[in-house]
């Protein structure tokens, strides 16, 4: 191929747009009607492009599909991880912090309808009052106890906490402050019925008997992964059940740590449970996105393996 071959080949994409000045397109034409293969390059360039068919299309459009579902199951583990650790700082920033008993903790006041109200310190956000009735010696016996959290303290102001207690003055009436923290209730209004030292409000050992019963679970259904292990259609089943107690496990030490006391068990269990559920659901998106990328590996391995 002559230089003069290369130059109108450079030239024949310009030429075949109708770009080139009246000169050089006599100059072109002149050169094509004594070279062959020149006029077979032209002949070449003004064919219609091949066109991919729809049956090349459909192995493109299934790694499209796939791309796009494993980008959606990437930002869906992202978002349910950070809702999960979200909800779980939000658990230890409204934890209870309960106060002992102090003398200008509150202010108890009589009031002319025969209501009781007890006013607490600004420093209390929150508080509770149970109430039980002695039959024996006809007593309304009231519990109250009051808290702040990290929270509140920082981001949010409740305004002063009050606690109005009605009263018919048919049946006597106890109040007692439950310090909830080993130490004894303080009766802070009535009369004591006997010279017996005051009660202790205990916490509720409510969260153990679940995690033992969720531990128990895991541990069955391991041992019968473990024995099924060749069926496979079982197995599969047995793999996302297994991931429920392991969810709760996990739910439990990052809300409670090891501890399993608690004053406000339904606050906690309910916490714990909600935790559980968003883990399950990043443990299967991650389980799914973990397949779907040692799936890939194999198939690297094997098209390496073939091209040997």
């Amino acid at each position: 191929m002559s230089n003069k071959c290369n130059l109108i080949r450079d030239i024949l994409p310009l030429y075949v747009e109708d770009m080139v000045s009246t000169d050089t397109r006599e100059f072109v034409g002149e050169h094509l009607e004594h070279c062959e293969e020149c006029r077979a390059e032209l002949e070449h360039m003004r064919k219609p492009a091949d066109f991919i068919s729809d049956a090349d299309m459909v192995p493109l459009k299934r790694i499209k599909k796939e791309l796009f579902v494993k980008r959606l199951q990437t930002v869906f583990f992202t978002a349910i991880l950070a809702c999960a650790v979200a909800t779980v700082v939000f658990g230890v920033l409204t934890s209870p912090k309960f106060f002992p008993y102090s003398d200008n903790l509150f202010h108890v006041i009589d009031n002319s309808d025969g209501s009781i109200t007890i006013t607490f310190d600004n420093k209390v956000t929150g508080y509770s009052c149970m109430k039980a009735f002695d039959n024996e010696t006809e007593t309304e016996i009231y519990h109250i106890n009051a808290w702040t959290t990290t929270w509140d303290l920082y981001s949010s102001n409740r305004g002063k906490q009050n606690v109005v207690i009605p009263s018919d003055r048919k049946n006597k009436i106890q109040i007692f402050y439950a310090q909830n923290d080993g130490s004894e209730d303080v009766l802070i209004y009535g009369m004591k019925e006997n010279t017996e030292e005051n009660g202790v409000t205990l916490p509720r050992l409510i969260l153990m008997p679940y995690f033992l019963f969720v531990v128990a679970a895991l541990v069955i259904l391991a041992i019968m992964r473990s024995i099924l292990k060749k069926q496979s259609a079982i197995t599969i089943w047995l793999d996302r059940i297994l991931l429920f107690p392991i969810s709760y496990i996990a739910a439990h030490l990052c809300t409670k740590g090891i501890s399993f006391t608690t004053y406000s068990s339904q606050r906690d269990f309910c916490i714990i449970i909600f935790v559980t559920i968003l883990f399950y659901f990043a443990m299967m998106t991650g389980k799914s996105l973990y397949k779907a990328k040692m799936g890939t590996s194999e198939k690297k391995d094997e098209n390496k393996r073939g091209t040997l």
